[in-house]
């Protein structure tokens, strides 16, 4: 009767004919405040559900108030009532009052000690099943704590290793154990992502049992494993190296029979990735790049990986020195022509073509273009006027990837000696795909994500479990340009300069044929302060 309009975020409207707090004063708030566990149990039950389903009804203040009630219910031995205060606290944590957390962390910080002591005895109850609800509300109580999280780092991280040798053993429920290993990389972040130097304390003891995961060969958990294990890696200082841990994990990584398993692959291509970023020198030095090379190779024959097989060049390109990848280039570009040729797509274009920008970025077009010719004379024009540049058209990069495209097309457009200077018709195309990405509304050249935790679904997924709070940071290989359009307006004038002419012509044809784009062209020159 009460409820107006309600979702998976909680009650938002009410019946404005029902007072929903003078109902819960007089006949939930006194069930709540009764802790003894032997009375009435399934009433305390109903009264912690209402609780969670009218949680945006109340205020912090109520909040506050309600938090150690529920925590005291922790204790109860009845499953039911346990159980729905671990969901009370957690809704509790995810509520919104506008834009801002209701209970954040200031106002958990009081009730760390208590809370986490309530919801380990659970866990630690060897009598109970795995309870994945107290496991979630444990994940985002570590998450909502933030840096106050520092104090009890230790303990709830060895109480949750305990737990993992527990259901290691015999895993049998999925959400529990997605939830645990969240748990796991929620503190990996919070700590670690500030304090690099604790990486060597969290390796030492998160080490010992996923070490026993991989020997045992726990299918369901290996992802997760590999998943933190890079995320770990990632954040290691950068002077640390890999250390005798991580060295001595690498090559059984390139064992061909570990990549069969498709639920493996997103996280070891990313576990890959992770070392490539922070001992690519001590990968080359241990004669390890071609095995590493084999796996690229393996990946991108396939379309249910061709994602992580780019994802795993790109490291390849951004962290290997250039003098022991350039002997490899023509035959990685064999590789990738002879899949476009036999399995084109559109995802594989666009994975392709932003390989492309990325190389071209990085080693110039000459360089690029004498890698392509080599394979076959003229290869290079081929493939800027019969494939990247028609993508750019019908499915328009946005984001980082925007930012990197026009990097590489930059490159193609005002590198000197240049590859299209007896193309005009060519470059003039490019030029054109240029525009369209700099004059996109919808480009964002940040690369920026911008998801809050409870916006986005965690838990388990049958095909690959990501861990959401283990999410790599997005990887820029063009970190220090911060303003792409500049650098290409400032590029075009150089090359302007360079070739007189040139530009001005098929500047004066676009004006006709695409007004709006070369007109925007003209603006952007004059936010620079050029002209050509």
């Amino acid at each position: 009767i009460s409820i107006k309009l309600e979702s998976s975020h909680g009650v938002s409207a009410v019946n404005e004919k029902v007072d929903v707090l003078d109902f819960f004063t007089a006949n939930i708030l006194t069930e709540l405040q009764d802790t003894n566990p032997s009375v009435r149990p399934m009433v305390k039950a109903t009264a912690i559900k209402f609780v969670s389903t009218y949680r945006n009804q109340f205020s912090k203040e109520h909040m506050t108030a309600l938090m150690p009630l529920l925590i005291a219910h922790l204790a109860s031995p009845s499953v039911v009532v346990h159980t729905y205060s671990a969901i009370a606290i957690e809704k509790f944590l995810i509520s919104k009052e506008e834009t801002r957390y209701k209970f954040g962390c200031a106002e958990l910080k009081p009730f760390l000690e208590p809370l986490f002591t309530g919801l380990f005895a659970i866990v630690d109850n060897a009598d109970w099943n795995e309870n994945e609800y107290v496991m979630k509300c444990i994940m985002r109580s570590l998450n909502s704590a933030k840096d106050d999280i520092m104090a009890v780092t230790q303990i709830v991280l060895e109480k949750l290793n305990a737990a993992l040798v527990v259901v290691a053993k015999n895993p049998r429920n999925p959400q529990y154990n997605h939830y645990m290993f969240e748990s796991i990389a929620v503190l990996v972040k919070s700590v670690c992502r500030k304090h690099p130097e604790n990486t060597v304390a969290f390796e030492g003891l998160l080490f010992p049992p996923f070490q026993n995961v991989l020997q045992l060969d726990v299918s369901e958990f290996t992802p997760y494993v590999f998943q933190i294990l890079a995320q770990l890696l990632e954040y290691r200082p950068g002077n640390a190296g890999l250390g005798e841990a991580y060295s001595t994990l690498f090559p059984p990584l390139l064992t061909p029979s570990l990549w069969e398993r498709k639920g493996n692959i997103p996280a070891l291509s990313r576990l890959l990735q992770a070392y490539l970023q922070k001992g690519s020198s001590e990968i080359v030095s241990s004669g390890q790049f071609s095995g590493l090379l084999g796996v690229f190779q393996k990946l991108v024959s396939s379309r249910s990986s061709e994602v992580e097989a780019f994802a795993l060049l790109g490291a390849i390109t951004q962290f290997i020195p250039a003098e022991v990848l350039k002997p490899q280039l023509k035959s990685i570009f064999q590789i990738l022509l002879v899949r476009l040729q036999h399995g084109k797509t559109p995802r594989y274009v666009r994975h392709l073509t932003s390989y492309f920008a990325q190389h071209v970025g990085k080693y110039g077009s000459q360089n690029t273009f004498e890698v392509w010719n080599e394979i076959q004379p003229n290869l290079g024009l081929m493939l800027i006027s019969q494939v990247w540049i028609p993508r750019l058209s019908t499915d328009p990069p946005t984001k980082l990837e925007a930012k990197m495209q026009i990097v590489g097309l930059t490159k193609i457009l005002c590198d000197n000696p240049n590859p299209l200077v007896c193309e005009k018709q060519v470059w003039a195309q490019t030029l054109v795909g240029i525009l369209k990405i700099l004059t996109s509304q919808s480009a964002n050249f940040d690369g920026s994500l911008d998801n809050t935790d409870e916006e986005v679904t965690i838990g388990y997924d049958p095909t690959y479990s990501r861990l959401y709070f283990a999410t790599r940071s997005i990887v820029d290989p063009f970190l220090e340009l911060t303003d792409a359009p500049s650098a290409f307006i400032g590029a075009l004038h150089q090359f302007s300069a360079a070739q007189p002419g040139f530009i001005t012509p098929i500047i004066e044809q676009g004006l006709q044929h695409n007004p709006k784009l070369f007109t925007a062209l003209d603006v952007m020159f004059q936010k620079v302060g050029v002209r050509l």
